[in-house]
């Protein structure tokens, strides 16, 4: 944690050539309700979410992570996660450092503006007696990443990773297995007079190339979430979220193929 809290300290002691370093911070607080939210181990099913996230940007470093809560009205017919002793909590943790700035060169290719080592970490609260000693998810990932400069969009981040397993409900632990690709993007599709815009985002994430696959598994997954947004100031927002579900947690069972969809009410704040 505490080499985590020097980074931008370190970071901020490089020279910067043709790259032009921006900082930027933004953190924001949602509330989700959703229904027919895949479940490997069952129907599908509907729940009230809390999540904040933040997007940072310090010099180098390009920071992304959120947190759900699961279950925030701790309604009992509500969540599926009742394998844990407390409300369900999974986040995801995503710092990248830019290589454009590391080496102090514009190592921009065509569309591909600037690239990234790209790093995420994926984890959970689950400690109940279901699963016995082989409990939680604990995923890291390394690999590569980039800015796309795509006409139309404001944003376009592609990472492509390596997978080290290291807690996975006991499924192929402790070894590297497996890839997945990430995209996430965003757009402003109509902006009124009154300061007022509908806005679109959305990312996908494509789990493949998994060689131990057992109890159910499969080698792949793929996820795809797309969000409709009326901003009705900068702060505040509301939306219509739709989840494509494919081998949901890489399993073929139960509702793990199953849609899913939500509204949700946003506040974000600006540092």
């Amino acid at each position: 944690m505490k080499k985590f809290l020097c980074l931008p300290l370190i970071l901020s002691s490089f020279t910067y050539a043709e790259y032009k370093p921006y900082n930027f911070n933004m953190i924001e607080v949602s509330g989700f309700k959703g229904r027919n939210y895949p479940n490997a181990w069952g129907g599908s099913t509907k729940d009230t979410l809390f999540e904040i996230q933040n997007y940072s940007r310090y010099n180098l470093l390009d920071l992304y992570w959120f947190v759900d809560r699961s279950n925030i009205l701790n309604d009992p017919n509500l969540s599926d996660k009742k394998e844990s002793d407390s409300n369900y909590i999974y986040g995801e943790i995503n710092p990248r450092i830019s290589l454009d700035g590391f080496f102090n060169r514009d190592l921009s290719i065509g569309i591909a503006k600037e690239w990234f080592l790209a790093t995420q970490f994926d984890f959970d609260n689950v400690h109940g007696k279901r699963w016995g000693k082989n409990q939680g998810v604990r995923k890291y990932y390394i690999g590569i990443g980039n800015y796309l400069d795509i006409p139309g969009f404001e944003y376009f981040r592609t990472n492509l990773y390596a997978r080290y397993v290291d807690k996975n409900y006991g499924r192929n632990e402790d070894s590297w297995d497996g890839y997945m690709l990430n995209f996430a993007y965003g757009a402003t599709l109509y902006q009124f007079e009154n300061g007022m815009k509908i806005g679109f985002n959305g990312w996908l994430d494509y789990d493949f190339g998994a060689r131990h696959c057992e109890r159910g598994q499969t080698s792949d997954s793929f996820q795809w979430q797309n969000q409709l947004r009326l901003y009705l100031t900068k702060n505040i927002s509301v939306s219509y979220t739709y989840q494509i579900n494919h081998h949901f947690t890489q399993m073929n069972q139960n509702s793990s193929n199953r849609d899913s969809s939500a509204i949700g009410v946003h506040y974000a704040f600006f540092f």
